[in-house]
């Protein structure tokens, strides 16, 4: 069915009175724009209509008449009539092609940007736009959406500018879009406010936005602040904003002045506290971060303001979770060295303030390694739990309980009355904490040493305390019955000794003024020598010293081990000589019981022997009977890694009070070398029969007995005569040096 010019010119007539219609009651679509915008869109509409009319009807008749090629020109003339009305209007819109070319800009844009159509047409969108401006608009073009609103500043040169929201539009059918100045219905001000102030919220998608008007009253509120409040927008609308999110300062819940009025009043960006939080209406308790600001319109009035905020509820808690590992043990979960030291100077501060006395008391775990090695670590971090939870209950709660590390721990006592009154109360946290703990059905008696040092009178600064009062305890522990010591300057002058003492140690170590002595042990039934025992001397100052005045203090330098290997590598080297010589001579060595637990001191001896070429067999090694005792459990075990690697083992200053006969028994033991002090009064009765009895004993359980001190030939020929088989003392032979015990074996022995 074929229509007329006239049937065209009336519908077309009639689309444009409902068009006006229309656009009375519903705002016009983006691209309704391109129709025009004027003063009178009626008169426009019926002009544009008629002309499409003309038109339409003179397409219809050129179509039954004339060629493809005259219907392209009047397609052209109809495009270059709506160019020219898009162009006419004074609103700010622009259209371009996906590549950014610049296809159409209102005059209204381009009076703005003071430059001509064709100036205009000359650039590329990416060298209109702001860099941000560019990065939005370039962004949408990968995957353009209609109505999408991006906040845009055009430059054409530094004073011409316009900056706003721009609604974008994209044609379906052809490569061309539409951005169009958005003009919103005012409702704080002018409409470039309201553009402004949604700008900034749109900005700021990723975090929480809420917008308040200068009465601090709710206008809008973004997608992520709406997910944190769960409330929408149009609910809490012209609320307080104090009413809608209540800020509250974490942990004491004291309110926060609401900072939208704050921002607006001094007009300027002010940032959250630190600790602010907030609690929605389902109960839900938020940490927030970031700032608020206030929004002005174009004559530097403050309208209202805009909060942009963070979700930091993970990461505060994740930071107070840090801190508090910083500042705290990992395992009993008290104040660590760190923490201990800021109380430390805070209390030395109230004390000056206040004038009153503190005490620091440092405390030590007696005997912890036995229980740690014995039991294990997992035992020993469990008794050191029970041990700071029985400290924690036994002080006040404005005192402190901190561990340093390993089995030490710290009392710091605030306001103490005097000297009398921190001792009975140090005395009762002992009591309380020292005694029986059961751990995996185990019990185990746990005994701590403390020091003390007095504010001001040992010190006045937290170094200084923690330094006497440390000495103190170091006094208390050595002397081996636990307890308390308070400081007093004599432990400084030990100190010092102390301190002397191991540096000369050290330097006697590196110096080999340590060497190894050897004594003859005897066979009491033809008075030849079948054995040699090490014993360590000092060449100190032009005199010989004894192992029993210097092994303690290299114990607690540290040097145990050092000292130790260095004196095996020179023993055993004179030792093999003389072996090649008399085969059948044995050497033995003095073990401490930290040492015969030491994988690595059972490797080092055998690589010694390996090296001159001796065999286990040949070397004995002894462990006090005291010593021996602190294995317990574990004993067993030791001296069986011991045996399997072909060394004999001898219990050494053997006297029966520490060791049982059914241990005796089970211990395996190959040697018992007798205590000294049973020989004192040998022929007494009473003495003669101890002697006699472990003679007995030992025979019965075939384990060599050798009596250790001899000092007389009386002893030595009642020792024979009760059977006892080796002898040793000075009576017999002294300790000699290598070069003399050389002399002497060429003499002496016969094997």
């Amino acid at each position: 069915m074929k229509l007329s010019a006239l049937q065209y010119c009336v519908g077309l007539c009639l689309s444009a009175l409902v068009w006006q219609v229309s656009a009375a009651t519903h705002p016009p679509s983006m691209f309704d724009v391109l129709i025009g915008w004027t003063a009178n869109p009626v008169a426009l509409a019926l002009i544009i209509g008629g002309l499409l009319a003309v038109m339409a009807g003179g397409i219809v008749w050129f179509v039954s008449r004339q060629s493809g090629r005259q219907q392209s020109n009047d397609h052209h003339e109809a495009h270059h009539f709506y160019l020219e009305a898009f162009q006419a209007n004074p609103g700010f819109e622009f259209v371009f092609s996906s590549d950014a070319s610049l296809i159409s800009m209102s005059n209204g844009l381009t009076s703005a940007l003071a430059k001509s159509h064709k100036a205009l047409f000359a650039y590329n969108l990416h060298e209109l736009l702001e860099p941000e401006s560019w990065a939005r608009l370039a962004a949408w073009l990968e995957s353009p959406k209609d109505g999408q609103v991006v906040k845009l500043t055009l430059v054409s040169t530094q004073s011409e500018r316009v900056t706003g929201l721009f609604e974008l539009q994209s044609s379906e059918h052809r490569n061309l879009h539409l951005a169009r100045y958005l003009h919103l219905s005012p409702h704080l001000g002018q409409a470039d406010t309201d553009s402004e102030l949604l700008a900034v919220t749109l900005s700021s998608i990723g975090d929480g936005v809420i917008c308040c008007d200068v009465n601090s009253h709710v206008i809008f509120m973004n997608p992520v602040a709406e997910a944190v409040l769960a409330l929408l927008t149009e609910e809490v609308k012209g609320q307080p904003i104090s009413e809608v999110m209540p800020l509250y300062h974490e942990g004491n819940n004291r309110p926060i002045e609401d900072q939208m009025a704050v921002c607006m009043r001094n007009q300027q960006t002010v940032s959250l506290p630190d600790s602010t939080c907030f609690r929605n209406h389902l109960g839900l308790e938020f940490a927030i971060d970031d700032s608020c600001s206030p929004v002005y319109n174009n004559s530097g009035k403050v309208i209202g303001a805009v909060m942009i905020f963070q979700d930091v509820t993970e990461s505060r808690a994740l930071k107070r979770k840090m801190n508090h590992l910083a500042h705290h043990d990992a395992l009993t979960g008290l104040p660590n060295r760190l923490l201990l030291q800021d109380r430390l100077i805070q209390a030395c501060k109230r004390a000056l303030r206040n004038r009153h006395q503190f005490a620091v008391v440092f405390m030590d775990l007696n005997k912890f390694k036995k229980i740690n090695d014995s039991l294990g670590h997992d035992f020993g971090d469990l008794l050191l739990k029970q041990i700071a939870q029985r400290l924690t209950d036994a002080i006040r709660a404005c005192d402190t309980v901190s561990r340093m590390g390993g089995d030490e721990f710290v009392l710091l006592l605030d306001a103490i009355e005097d000297k009398r009154h921190v001792g009975s109360v140090i005395k009762k946290v002992l009591d309380r904490v020292c005694g029986q703990y059961e751990i995996k059905g185990v019990e185990v008696q746990a005994t701590l040493s403390a020091g003390v040092a007095l504010y001001p009178d040992d010190g006045d600064n937290a170094e200084v305390l923690m330094k006497h009062a440390d000495s103190a305890m170091y006094r208390a522990k050595k002397s081996g019955k636990g307890g308390l010591q308070f400081y007093c300057s004599q432990l400084d002058d030990e100190a010092e000794q102390n301190q002397a003492l191991e540096q000369a140690i050290l330097d006697a170590i590196s110096q080999d003024q340590f060497v190894p002595y050897f004594q003859p042990v005897i066979n009491a039934v033809d008075g030849h020598i079948v054995q040699l025992e090490m014993l360590a001397r000092w060449h100190k100052e032009g005199a010989l010293v004894e192992a029993s005045r210097f092994i303690s203090e290299i114990d607690d330098v540290g040097a145990l081990m050092t000292l130790q290997v260095k004196l095996w590598g020179q023993a055993l080297r004179h030792f093999a000589q003389w072996q090649s010589r008399y085969p059948k001579l044995r050497l033995s060595i003095n073990l401490a019981v930290k040492t015969l637990q030491q994988e690595e001191a059972l490797q080092v001896l055998k690589s010694c022997l390996a090296s001159y070429e001796l065999q286990p067999q040949y070397i004995e090694i002894e462990i006090t009977e005291k010593q021996l005792s602190v294995l317990g459990a574990e004993l067993n075990s030791v001296v069986d890694v011991w045996r399997e690697a072909g060394f004999t083992l001898a219990i050494d200053d053997f006297d029966a009070a520490h060791t049982s006969i059914g241990q005796l028994h089970a211990f395996n033991i190959d040697v018992l070398k007798l205590d000294p002090g049973l020989l004192d009064g040998l022929a007494g009765g009473e003495t003669t029969s101890v002697v006699s009895s472990i003679l007995t004993l030992a025979s019965n359980l075939d384990i060599v007995c050798c009596a250790e001190g001899v000092e007389t030939a009386e002893q030595a020929r009642l020792l024979a005569r009760m059977g006892c088989p080796l002898l040793q003392g000075y009576y017999l032979g002294e300790p000699l040096n290598a070069q003399d015990l050389d002399t002497y074996l060429t003499h002496h022995i016969e094997l």
